[in-house]
C-alpha cells in the first residue's frame, strides 16, 4: 500500500523523486554551533577525510618548522 506525502504533491515528479531518494539515504547528524544538521553518510566521510588531511598537513608543517629552527 502506498502512502501520500501531502507536502510533496505540489512539486513536479522529478523533484518528488529527488526528495524521496534523498530521504532514503542514510543520514548522519552533524552539530555546528549548537545546531544539528542531517547530512548524507558520503558527505560525513568526505568531512572526515578532509579533517584527516588537515591534521597530516599540520603535523608536516610543524615538523618543517622545527627542522628550520635547528639550522
Amino acid at each position: 500500500m502506498s502512502k501520500v506525502i501531502k507536502e510533496l504533491e505540489f512539486f513536479p515528479e522529478e523533484t518528488q523523486e529527488f526528495i524521496l531518494k534523498s530521504l532514503s539515504k542514510e543520514h548522519i547528524p552533524l552539530q555546528i554551533d549548537n545546531e544539528v544538521f542531517m547530512i548524507p553518510q558520503e558527505v560525513n566521510e568526505l568531512i572526515d577525510n578532509l579533517v584527516a588531511q588537515i591534521h597530516e598537513l599540520r603535523i608536516e608543517s610543524m615538523k618543517a618548522l622545527v627542522g628550520t629552527k635547528g639550522n
